[in-house]
Order: structure tokens, then C-alpha cells, then sequence
């Protein structure tokens, strides 16, 4: 089959690009002596790499003075054998005197590294002008340049360590970026034939297909380091932690090197669209174990100014061939959207949701996920949903009921994995995966390649569904055969279709269920019905291990579901938790606005309350309780869940918290986390309005009656909380 269009633009398709080389490009030998390790083993290192160091707006200077040196003396503490920077070293300055005295500043704050420096310059390094290039190999004179090309001495070069070469490639000029030199990198390329490892670094990104010179994973660049079988590839450019297993797009093509893109070195990270845990100081730690090499990716998770948290860390290569099996799981029976694929495939991917997803009485088991088919959704994204972007084989299950069905072509979305916040059509936003049901009820499955060319394949039949039933969907994809099968409820649903080209590149995606990516929502239909046991495999199932899913779990005596709207806030609510110790009226935030529905929120989801906390100074509380018409009974299970509409805040250092507690006991000072039966929280950063749900569940004891719930905002700048929501969902204990 030929692909066709999505309405997105679509881009022509890649052909491989076999190379040769000539001799005469060897070049001199560079070479790096390890010194063996405890166990005498030299064929293991480590070596770091970070771009993108330059001062993010508030230093005053041409580099980030508040990570640098800290992060210098924290890559010591992992001792690596040398560093890679990948370029944007400095912020740079069209007069040349100006950018070699940042250089001159770079090399002091980088200084304290007792490992070897490697860089080659990014577009901020080159705006100088044509005398960049001598400027550059007279300031860092120790960069080999016995073996670069013609005009890029000490920019473009290589050197081996053991049986590894590094490669450095030139893909900034000082007249703009630029592929790099394809002819001398085939000869840098082939002349490490039989070496263990190959890794180039550089500053411009290949996964940024259509605002890049690399050409994307059809190009030249790519294609090479794919034919010669290069262990990775690391840039910058962009100031974001996002490894990319960008592929190669043919059938039966090696996934290829991954792209590790981490200018994450000190450059501005307030580029919109925002995604908080990416764009986040750190820098990369690579160990290579003879054939087995592994990234982590360090950063300051707890805030205390020191770069010593593994925040990701993935396999890049190794000659032990890569797990298959179940990579995400969304069950929904905790009342939540957290994924629970076990490890070491499955990574805690948990999902968030969107508008007014819920949790219902599902299709399998107790829970499952409800729509309204109007931009309601859950959104699973993380710092290393990159996992999800499967680029090869593929399994995906799901049990659904559908509503009603939308006429659109690309209406009714089951999941997608995927991104359009930044381009529509580049190949770092290319949909992996999607799985549609349309009106005419047949299967519809899609991906990119390239610059956002698509492959659609549709069942051959139809599937024999109706509204308002209950039935498992499934889809394999066979990266080796090119082939697609479809089924509905354990059988294959018509004839196998084939398809001649594999996704490329989807590095920034994230996964969506129940709906498009963001925007696209609104324009078209997303899923009105529910989700449950959704199924994300790494390999294609045998027919018999899809017959297997597609059997729905037993529901475990559900026993009662009451939700309603949140009542009115008055002055004598406020009162009854004001004046604990800790709180005063100074402190304390504002209670705006209440309950304007009629109590019956799953019926009609209106209404409208706010609870914001908005500080004149300093840190703020704002909080409200109500009675819980409820007598819990001994050995039942209960699940509370509070939805909300948060908006506001620009901090991130918020939080928002329910706290249970059972009649007789006193409310305690919640943000101190007290709550007699259970509490829950979450932080909520400075992001834009988005639908949240909280869960808090316990099992009862004894016989006792609840009295009250407790929501509160604790943080330091303005947010509201707006149609609040409460549901409760009572089951034997039994039940997960």
C-alpha cells in the first residue's frame, strides 16, 4: 500500500543512502590511553556530554555562572574519562574580541573538570564571523585537528578511545548552520570498521527534521551513521533532555543509534511550549561496558544544587538483544490512570487527566476510563516516556464502548502516541502509533515517517460492533513482514494488510487516550464512550496470546458510586479550620466563588467553585472542607476522588491536597499532612489550565462515620481551583 495524507503536510519519502569513502581521508590518529579499573579491565569508561552551556539571560555573561563550575565538580564525583560539550558553548557576540574573552571565561568555569574537554561550536560560538575558525583552535589548542577537514581545524576531528571512536562534526558555520561534511565523516566513519563503538556528537539535532540542516533520518548524515552502525549520536541546540530512537524507516531496518539531544548545559529553558521535565539543567553520564552502553541522565531532582540525581537512564546498545513484552499498562482499578506494566519494560508512565476524564465502572475489572467525547482525555508524558515511541513492532489492546460515533476521518480515537505542540510536521513530533475506530466501523491504524509523511492502513471489513457494547480492540504491527492484522475480540478482523514503510523520529510525543494530541482537539471528535485495560506491547502477539487479552477481568462486587458537586463555602466553614496552630489570617489565601449546579455531578458536570490562594507575600494556604454524608463500613475499600480545574501559578512550587479524616477526630494543620483516614498530593506547576484529578483511598476498620474532606492549596504565588468535584466509590477490600 501507498501512504496517504493526513491532513497534516505530508513530506516525500526517504530512500537509504549507501557510502563510500577514500582512504585519503583517514587522516592522523588521535588516540585517548585509559588507565585500567580496579579489575584491570580498560575496556570500560564512562565519559560525560553536555551543549548548550551559554548564560541563560540572568548571569550577565557568556556562560550560566549558577551552574557552572557546581556541575563541573559534580561530574567529577562519577569519574569520567573526558567530556563532550556540544557546542553554544558561550552566548556569543558578533564582534570576535568579545566572544574569545567568553571562551577565555568558559575555560575557567569549566576548568575544575579533571576529565579532557571536547567541544565543537554551536551557532552562538560562530557569530564572529569568518575569523571564528583561527580564533577557535588558538583558544582551546589542545583539540585534535591533525585529522579535520579543510577550514574546520579543531571543530570537526576524531579520536579513539580503545576500540571506540568519538567524532566531532561541524553543523554550525559562521554563516549558519549546515550539513556537516559528508564526505570527510564517511572516511572518520569507515576507518573505525571493527572498533567496538562509534559515537558523534554535534550541536545541531537530526530528530528536529523540517527547522534543521541535517536532513532528518532520510538524510545523508543520518543514513550514514545508520550504515555504519554507530553506537549514538548527541547534540544541542535545544535546550531539553530528549533521547530520540529515531530509526530508519525501511522494513527490517536495525532501530538504529539513539539520538541523545541535551543542551541542557545553561541556556534559557523559558522556550515555549513548556515542558517542565525536560527543560531541566543536568547533563549526561555514558558508560560503556565493553558492548553494552548505558545513558543517565543527571539533574537536581531535590533542589539542592547539586547535579546528583538520575532523572532517566536507558540502554543505548548491547549485544544481549533488547526485551520484549508488555512497555504500558492503564488498568484504572486504583481510580487512577497510573500505568502498571511491571519492570524492567514497564517505566510508571502514569497518565493525568485532561478536561473531565473519570473513572467509572468499567469494561474490565472494576474501573475504566469515561469520555464525553469532548476534549476529555488522559495525557501520559514524563522524562522518559520516550520508551513509548515504538517505532517497530507493535501491539496495542484495548476493551471499549463507544457512545456515539463522529463522521470524521480522524474522529474516534482509541490512543495515539504522539506531540504538535511546537511543529505539526517535523519529525520529532511524528505519530508512533494510533488506533481509531471510525463510523463506518472500520479499524483505522497510522504513523509518520520523515518529515510527517503517513502511512494509514485500514481493516478490510468492517468490525461487527454496536453502541453501547462492550468489545476488545487490538492491532499488531510486524516491522520484518510489513505487516498490519487487526482484531475484535480475540479474532482477526478480515485480511492481514501491508504496508512498506516503518515510523521515524517521535522523540517528543506523548501518549494520549481517548484522544488527538492537543491540537487538534476541538477540531475533531475525540472518543465518546469508555477505555479500560489499555495494552502497549513491544512485540507482535501470537493470535492466541490476543485471544487471551481480549477476555475482560471479573468485576469484584462493586458496591456503590455517589458523587456530587461541592457546596457553598461560607465564613463559618473557614473558621472551623482557622486559628490551628501554624495558620493565621495573614497566611492564608482567599475563598472565592461556589456551588452553582444542582449537586448531580455526573449528570451534568456544571457548576462552578474556586478556591484560590493568592499571597500578598510570601506563602499562602487556602483550603475548604465539607461533611461527607458517609458511614464507612469495616472491611470495605474506599476511593475518593476530587476533580479539578487548575489554573494559574508560574512558580511550580504549589501543591494541592485532600486529606480524609472520620468522625470524631479533630482536622489537624493538613499541610503538615495530617488526615485521620488518608491524604494525597500533588504539586502543581506553572502550567497551563489543565484538569486534574486527586485520589485518596483506605480500607475502614470498624464501623464509623466520615465527617470531612479537606482540599487545600499550599503555595507561593496564585492559584485558583475551579469546578471542584467529589466522588466516592465504595467496594469489598478485596478489590485492588
Amino acid at each position: 500500500m501507498q501512504p496517504s495524507l493526513h491532513y497534516r503536510l505530508a513530506a516525500a519519502a526517504f530512500a537509504p543512502v549507501f557510502l563510500s569513502l577514500s582512504p585519503l581521508l583517514l587522516g592522523t590518529p588521535q588516540t585517548v590511553v585509559l588507565a585500567q579499573d580496579r579489575s584491570g579491565d580498560s575496556a570500560r569508561f564512562s565519559f560525560v556530554v553536555v551543549g548548550d552551556t551559554q548564560d541563560d539571560g540572568t548571569t550577565g555573561g557568556g556562560i550560566n555562572d549558577n551552574l557552572w563550575p557546581a556541575m563541573a565538580y559534580d561530574m567529577n564525583a562519577l569519574n569520567p574519562a573526558f567530556a563532550l560539550f556540544c557546542g553554544d558553548l558561550v552566548s556569543g557576540s558578533g564582534s570576535i574580541d568579545t566572544t574569545v574573552t567568553q571562551w577565555e571565561e568558559w575555560k575557567v568555569a569549566t576548568s575544575p573538570l579533571t576529565a579532557t574537554r571536547y567541544m565543537v561550536p554551536g551557532n552562538h560560538d560562530m557569530y564572529g564571523g569568518a575569523q571564528t575558525y583561527s580564533r577557535w583552535t588558538q583558544t582551546f589548542p589542545w583539540l585534535p585537528t591533525g585529522n579535520s577537514p579543510s577550514g574546520e581545524k579543531g571543530m570537526s576531528y576524531w579520536f579513539d578511545v580503545g576500540s571506540t571512536r568519538i567524532i566531532s562534526v561541524t553543523t554550525d558555520l559562521h554563516t549558519g548552520g549546515t550539513a556537516p561534511d559528508q564526505k570527510w565523516l564517511n572516511g572518520a566513519l569507515a576507518s573505525a570498521a571493527g572498533m567496538d563503538h562509534v559515537f558523534v556528537f554535534s550541536h545541531r539535532p537530526i530528530q528536529f527534521s523540517s527547522a534543521e540542516s541535517t536532513g532528518g533520518s532520510g538524510g545523508e548524515f543520518w543514513q550514514s551513521l545508520l550504515s555504519h552502525d554507530a553506537s549514538g549520536y548527541f547534540s544541542g541546540h535545544w535546550h531539553r533532555y530528549q533521547p530520540d530512537r529515531i530509526g530508519g524507516g525501511g522494513l527490517a531496518s536495525p532501530p538504529g543509534p539513539y539520538e541523545v539531544l541535551v543542551g541542557t548545559g545553561g541556556g534559557w529553558l523559558g522556550f515555549e511550549p513548556i515542558r517542565p521535565y525536560q527543560q531541566v539543567p543536568g547533563f549526561l553520564l555514558v558508560d560503556v561496558d565493553g558492548p553494552r552502553v548505558t545513558a543517565s541522565f543527571y539533574g537536581d531532582a531535590d533542589k539542592d544544587g547539586q547535579y546528583d540525581d538520575v532523572l532517566d537512564s536507558f540502554v543505548m546498545r548491547d549485544s544481549i538483544p533488547e526485551p520484549r513484552g508488555l512497555v504500558a499498562a492503564y488498568d484504572f482499578e486504583s481510580g487512577s490512570a497510573d500505568d502498571v506494566a511491571p519492570p524492567p519494560l514497564g517505566h510508571g508512565l502514569d497518565g493525568a487527566w485532561r478536561r473531565q476524564a473519570e473513572v467509572a465502572l468499567g469494561l474490565s475489572g472494576l474501573f475504566g476510563l469515561e469520555l464525553d467525547g469532548k476534549a476529555d482525555h488522559v495525557e501520559a508524558g514524563a522524562i522518559d516516556d520516550h520508551v513509548l515511541s515504538l517505532n517497530g513492532d507493535l501491539t496495542l489492546g484495548l476493551f471499549a464502548r463507544y457512545d456515539s460515533l463522529a463522521t470524521g476521518v480522524w474522529d474516534n480515537p482509541f490512543l495515539c502516541y504522539a506531540t504538535s505542540d511546537y511543529y505539526n510536521e517535523d519529525e520529532e513530533t511524528n505519530y508512533s502509533y494510533w488506533l481509531s475506530l471510525r463510523a463506518d466501523r472500520y479499524l483505522l491504524a497510522h504513523w509518520e515517517y520523515g518529515n510527517g509523511n503517513n502511512v494509514n492502513v485500514t481493516s478490510t471489513q468492517p468490525a461487527s460492533v454496536a453502541e453501547g457494547e462492550s468489545h476488545h480492540y487490538a492491532v499488531t504491527r510486524d516491522a520484518v513482514l510489513g505487516r498490519v492484522r487487526f482484531y475484535v475480540d480475540g479474532v482477526q478482523l478480515g485480511e492481514p494488510v501491508f504496508f512498506h514503510q516503518l515510523p521515524t523520529g517521535g522523540g517528543r510525543g506523548m501518549l494520549y487516550l481517548g484522544s488527538d494530541t492537543p491540537a487538534s482537539q476541538g477540531s475533531q471528535a475525540e472518543f465518546d464512550g469508555m477505555l479500560d485495560d489499555v495494552r502497549i506491547y513491544n512485540r507482535v502477539l501470537t493470535p492466541a496470546e490476543i485471544d487471551a487479552i481480549a477476555v475482560p477481568l471479573p468485576q469484584p462486587g462493586l458496591l456503590r458510586i455517589w458523587s456530587e458537586g461541592w457546596e457553598s463555602v461560607t465564613t463559618s466553614d473557614w473558621t472551623y479550620v482557622n486559628g490551628v496552630d501554624g495558620w493565621s489570617s495573614e497566611t492564608s489565601g482567599t475563598a472565592i466563588g461556589a456551588w452553582a449546579g444542582d449537586g448531580s455531578w455526573l449528570a451534568h458536570r456544571s457548576g462552578s467553585y474556586a478556591l484560590q490562594a493568592a499571597p500578598s507575600a510570601g506563602e499562602a494556604y487556602s483550603y475548604t472542607w465539607k461533611t461527607l454524608p458517609v458511614c464507612y463500613q469495616a472491611g470495605r475499600r474506599y476511593v475518593f476522588s476530587v476533580h479539578y480545574r487548575r489554573r494559574g501559578g508560574t512558580t511550580g512550587k504549589n501543591t494541592v491536597g485532600i486529606y480524609l479524616y472520620k468522625e470524631g477526630d479533630s482536622m489537624g494543620l493538613a499541610s503538615l499532612g495530617d488526615g485521620s483516614l488518608a491524604r494525597s498530593r500533588r504539586d502543581e506547576p506553572g502550567m497551563p489550565e489543565e484538569w486534574h484529578a486527586l485520589h485518596c483511598a483506605f480500607t475502614a476498620t470498624d464501623a464509623e462515620h466520615g465527617k470531612a474532606i479537606i482540599v487545600q492549596i499550599h503555595g507561593d504565588d496564585t492559584v485558583v481551583l475551579d469546578d471542584l468535584s467529589l466522588s466516592l466509590v465504595e467496594r469489598p477490600t478485596t478489590a485492588r
